[in-house]
């Protein structure tokens, strides 16, 4: 079954090296992140881990695929590698949509920084 592209407004596009945190986590309480990748073919993601899972297509799959299309898939997700937070867990890397991910400090190339730093 083919679902249509979902349209979503995304605010914000990040970068690889962004420096960012999970969406109304002010205090950091669960770790800051380093974007490392991005995707741009969520659905084919999704897709294809619910054919490792082994689970079988049926009409209520379907659904919840045609209504969480709406929302975010055929959109960018991005690979956060995490550092911090309360489980204790130090690193690990979760792949994230841009709507559970906030911006702490954009990325700039070397040159860019320095001219910032001479103005």
């Amino acid at each position: 079954m083919e679902y249509e592209a979902a349209a979503h407004d995304c605010k914000e596009e990040f970068s690889i090296g962004d420096l960012v945190r999970l969406r109304d986590d002010e205090f950091l309480s669960h770790g800051i992140g380093l974007v490392l990748d991005r995707r741009d073919d969520s659905s084919d993601v999704i897709k294809d881990f619910i054919e490792q899972l082994g689970i079988e297509r049926d009409s209520d799959v379907d659904t919840a695929l045609r209504e969480a299309n709406k929302y975010l898939l055929k959109t960018s997700v991005y690979l956060v590698h995490w550092q911090g937070g309360s489980n204790k867990s130090v690193f690990r890397n979760i792949w994230m949509f841009y709507n559970e991910i906030e911006l702490l400090s954009k990325v700039g190339s070397s040159r860019e920084l320095k001219r910032e730093n001479l103005k």
